[in-house]
C-alpha cells in the first residue's frame, strides 16, 4: 500500500463509527487503545498506541512502537536518524539517499538495492526501518496536513540530513539532532548542502 490507501487504514482504526477517538477532559485514556499493524519474521512487531496528545477531533494522533521480548520501544526520529547515520558510508551514500527518497515518495512498497544489504547486518533490518519511517511519515501527514504545513517531509529533510552528515563536513549530526526535536516552530533548510532536499520538496500531499 502507498500513503494513501495506508492512511485511510489507520484512520479506520482511530475512529469509531466514524468519529475521531479523542482524548478525555483528563487525559486518562491517552495512549489507552493498541493496534499491531506489522508482524516480523522474528515475532516482533510494529504497533501504534492512540490518542496520543495532538488529538484533536479532526485528527488522532498516535506513537509507533516496536515490539518484542523486552516490552514496547517508542520510537522517535532521532532513533531513525542515529540508525541511518550509522549505515551511510562514503560507499553507499547515493543509495542510502535513493532509498530514503524511494520510502518518502512510494511507501513501503520497495525492495533494497544489493548495495545496501551489509549496512543493514547490524541496527534495524530493512524491513522494519522501511516501516518505522513510513508509519512516522503516516502520523505527520495526519497531524500536520495540507500544504501549508510540511507534514512527513519535514522528518524526511532530518534523515536526509543524518546521512548528509556523516560523509560531508560542513554540518554535524548534532545540528540535524537539535532540528529534528525542535519545539514550537519550523528548522529551516540548510542552504548549503546542493540538492539534498529536491526530490523531498516536490511530494505532492
Amino acid at each position: 500500500m502507498g500513503y494513501f490507501d495506508e492512511q485511510q487504514r489507520i484512520v479506520d482504526y482511530v475512529t469509531h463509527d466514524g468519529m475521531i477517538i479523542e482524548l478525555t477532559q483528563n487525559k486518562d485514556n491517552l495512549k489507552s487503545n493498541y493496534q499491531v499493524l506489522e508482524t516480523y519474521a522474528d515475532s516482533s512487531q510494529l504497533a501504534i498506541r492512540y490518542p496520543g496528545y495532538k488529538t484533536t477531533r479532526a485528527k488522532c494522533d498516535y506513537c509507533v512502537y516496536l515490539v518484542d521480548e523486552d516490552g514496547e520501544h517508542p520510537i522517535s526520529h532521532v532513533e531513525i536518524m542515529t540508525d541511518l547515520y550509522n549505515k551511510t558510508t562514503m560507499q553507499n551514500y547515493k543509495h542510502m539517499k535513493q532509498y530514503i527518497e524511494d520510502v518518502a515518495t512510494i511507501g513501503r512498497d520497495i525492495n533494497i538495492d544489493v548495495s545496501l544489504l551489509s549496512a543493514f547486518e547490524y541496527g534495524f533490518s530493512f524491513e522494519v526501518l522501511t516501516d518505522l519511517m513510513f508509519y512516522i511519515a503516516i502520523q505527520e501527514d495526519i497531524n500536520y496536513p495540507g500544504e501549508r504545513f510540511q507534514g512527513r517531509k519535514m522528518c524526511f529533510y532530518r534523515y536526509l540530513e543524518a546521512i548528509y552528515c556523516k560523509v560531508h563536513t560542513n554540518h554535524q549530526i548534532e545540528e540535524a539532532i537539535d532540528k529534528a526535536v525542535a519545539y514550537g516552530y519550523i528548522p529551516r533548510n540548510w542552504n548549503d548542502v546542493g540538492e539534498l532536499y529536491n526530490i523531498v520538496s516536490r511530494i505532492k500531499r
